[in-house]
């Protein structure tokens, strides 16, 4: 498949970005868009350079995994007067200084009829009453219609699940994460769990229209994290990497430093804007005993088989407090 109709799938909302660019002035924006959407990037600024005259489009290839980790510093560095962030809705917690157009990217090829049978499928099998829907920015639209069409049982919620910020699932009996890989399913299975709560977590696959369950891999993964934990019972020297933009997070730094103070543990705090193995073989991990990842949790998960234990805030705690009772959730 060609970029072409490969990125003919989704609405890049043209329209709505040359409006934005127009009515604020601009003279320099920068483009940013997730991983596996950049390819599309020729076609989007070439369309906007075609509606706007005089108007200079930067793409940003810096991390976009979220709406968290806008590329502020390129847009200042580039002294661009806005930035264009594709594939994400706002992250609540973060407000970014440049002035920012978020735009869903929604995805145009998705089947509405086939996912709505899906469902009701889903509601009739599980003797469901009240399901709630996650999804994505990129299907947000399609799953506002079903949830407001569906025959067989009530939607009490339906709304976007964030990596770090799931679904509120107070008043579901059964939980369907609608999402592309296995990333925002697990994420909202990992919640449910850790809540103790009996809730039905299924996950359905818009692109291939696969229905599965997270319960295996997430039983796997706690057992993976709560031997981590166990393995930093007794770390007395800790590395703490905090993130950039949304994912600069100070009062969790501070809550972390307060608790090894108080056990005269040995901590060095660092910053970092794209964390992996390598930034990790960098400083050595020799010259610690746990690293805790408060930018990020899902950083943690992909480093599970790092030389020394890699850590979420919550996951820190645990250990700090030599506790492994019960897993807690790590955002």
């Amino acid at each position: 498949m060609g970029s072409d109709s490969f990125c003919r799938n989704y609405d890049f909302e043209i329209d709505k970005i040359v409006d934005f660019v127009k009515n604020i002035g601009a003279r320099r924006v920068l483009l940013q868009l997730p991983e596996g959407l950049q390819l599309c990037a020729p076609m989007i600024i070439k369309a906007i350079k075609e509606r706007l005259d005089n108007v200079e489009v930067y793409l940003s290839q810096n991390p976009s995994y979220g709406a968290c980790l806008l590329d502020e510093y390129s847009a200042y560095e580039l002294e661009a007067d806005a930035i264009i962030h594709v594939g994400h809705i706002e992250y609540p917690y973060y407000k970014p200084r440049k002035p920012t157009l978020f735009v869903k990217a929604s995805y145009m090829a998705i089947d509405g009829n086939r996912l709505k049978a899906i469902l009701n499928d889903v509601c009739m099998l599980r003797s469901s009453i009240k399901i709630c829907i996650g999804t994505t920015a990129q299907h947000i639209d399609v799953v506002k219609d079903i949830a407001e069409d569906l025959s067989s049982c009530k939607v009490t919620r339906y709304g976007i699940v964030l990596g770090c910020i799931p679904l509120n699932t107070d008043e579901c009996d059964t939980v369907v994460v609608i999402a592309g890989g296995r990333f925002h399913c697990l994420s909202q299975a990992l919640q449910t769990i850790s809540s103790n709560r009996a809730v039905n977590v299924l996950c359905i696959d818009p692109y291939t229209y696969n229905v599965w369950s997270p319960s295996e891999d997430v039983e796997r993964l706690i057992r993976v994290r709560m031997w981590k934990v166990r393995e930093a019972f007794d770390a007395r020297k800790w590395l703490i990497i905090d993130g950039f933009y949304g994912q600069h997070r100070p009062h969790l730094v501070q809550v972390l430093t307060a608790k090894l103070r108080n056990l005269g543990r040995e901590y060095v705090i660092s910053k970092a804007l794209r964390i992996d193995r390598e930034l990790l073989d960098n400083i050595g991990a020799q010259n610690f005993d746990a690293i805790v990842i408060v930018a990020c949790p899902h950083v943690a998960f992909d480093l599970y088989d790092y030389v020394k234990p890699v850590l979420t805030v919550g996951e820190a705690l645990m250990a700090l407090n030599g506790d492994t009772s019960r897993y807690i959730y790590p955002w």
